[in-house]
């Protein structure tokens, strides 16, 4: 399935709001739980250091998708109206799709790489 046959509402999601697929992962585990999650406790389950994993919630909890206790703990927030309703279709596309779905990240975070790198080309010509 190309991203292009990817619901729509997923693709969007996927490009908009997550970075990497630790982000995403991080994401689905917190949202399945319904739990409040530590640092230590997702770094065991995604297989990052703690600092990273502190790193990920952060992000996750400035992109609007985590809620924020105590600064210690997150759990799943949907700020969005339709975040809710969007979570189980994700899961689905993700889970049924992994290697294109982290085609499809992977590839956007090569594409912004890209364009930053071609900004110091267009100074260089000028």
């Amino acid at each position: 399935m190309p991203a292009a046959n990817l619901p729509s509402d997923v693709l969007h999601f996927l490009q908009e709001r997550i970075d990497t697929v630790p982000h995403l992962e991080a994401l689905l585990i917190i949202w399945q739980s319904k739990d409040a999650w530590t640092a230590r406790e997702l770094s065991s389950r995604i297989y990052v250091d703690e600092a990273s994993a502190q790193i990920l919630l952060l992000s996750l909890q400035r992109a609007g998708l985590l809620g924020s206790e105590d600064s210690l703990t997150f759990r799943f927030s949907a700020q969005d109206p339709g975040l809710e309703e969007l979570m189980p279709r994700v899961s689905q596309t993700y889970y049924g799709n992994i290697t294109r779905v982290a085609s499809l990240i992977h590839g956007k975070a090569s594409s912004s790489i890209l364009e930053f790198a071609r900004a110091f080309d267009l100074k260089k010509e000028r």
